[in-house]
């Protein structure tokens, strides 16, 4: 997630910075530039005390039926309404700028959708959620580019070698069963397949990490933070961790994409976690 910018004002700023320091994913530079960010003026380190204490009321705040409330100041119902609001937008722009990909790519998903296509050559490609794939065959080889999401490629057998173009390194085969990332994570299900010429093994659990395609999620003692990013990629809007030592608890089970929500609920239920729900936000506590 790239370094909190400018946009509105410094609430706006401050609740950002909350957002990436919780969210798992934050470096001990992120931090170190946080607290740069604090001490650029009073007013910077106002915000950010007000966002931290709002981000602890949601992330902490016990909320039960019947509970009697001293109501807020009514100057900090209107902070706090202002920068949710701004939360929202911020959100909603990212992920539309997240998707332009999508858009202009031969074949896409929306968030949450999957397809599958059927290339010239008989190669059967399979689209997970939010993700945009653009072909370029020619005769010499079957050259397709993964701009964004995950897509699993069951290649025809061709004399022409099948390319696929991520953010990393080129993955090439002939017929293969394979799974790729945009981030160029590859899992090879059968066949033989190659990352800048060196071969890849078959996975051991390649069964289990394309489970997406049979609409199911199949984790094996894998950290809360990857359960979270990986549900994620199928919902609308962020989820994120208020606390970061949750993100190491070991999570396992299969779980259904048909409805992302109830995986949330699950996780609830099985492992003690609390989540509180915001217009396009979960905050997992």
């Amino acid at each position: 997630m790239p370094s909190p910018q400018p946009i509105c004002n410094l609430s706006d700023d401050a609740l950002d910075w909350q957002v990436l320091l919780h969210s798992g994913h934050a470096s001990p530079a992120d931090r170190e530039r946080y607290q740069r960010w604090c001490q650029l003026s009073p007013a910077h380190a106002e915000a950010g005390r007000e966002a931290e204490g709002l981000w602890e009321e949601i992330g902490h705040a016990p909320i039960s039926q019947g509970q009697a409330t001293v109501p807020e100041p009514r100057s900090k119902r209107r902070w706090a309404m202002s920068i949710a609001a701004s939360l929202v937008l911020l959100i909603v722009a990212y992920s539309g700028w997240q998707q332009m990909p999508v858009w202009m790519a031969d074949y896409h998903t929306a968030i949450g959708e999957q397809q599958r296509v059927t290339l010239a050559d008989g190669s059967q490609v399979t689209l997970n959620s939010a993700s945009a794939l653009s072909v370029a065959f020619s005769a010499r080889e079957r050259r397709v580019r993964l701009q964004a999401g995950e897509a699993l490629f069951e290649t025809a057998d061709d004399p022409r070698p099948f390319v696929v173009e991520t953010a990393g390194q080129p993955v090439q085969s002939r017929a293969a069963t394979f799974s790729v990332r945009r981030n160029g994570q590859v899992v090879l299900a059968q066949g033989s397949a190659s990352i800048g010429g060196l071969p890849l093994a078959v996975a051991a659990d390649a069964e289990a990490q394309t489970a997406w395609q049979r609409g199911k999620l199949i984790f094996n003692g894998k950290p809360l933070r990857q359960v979270l990013a990986e549900l994620e990629r199928y919902q609308h809007g962020r989820i994120v961790l208020s606390d970061s030592t949750l993100g190491a608890l070991q999570i396992s089970g299969v779980f259904d994409l048909n409805d992302p929500q109830a995986l949330l609920h699950t996780l609830e239920q099985r492992y003690g976690i609390k989540v509180t729900h915001l217009p396009w936000l979960a905050v997992v506590h």
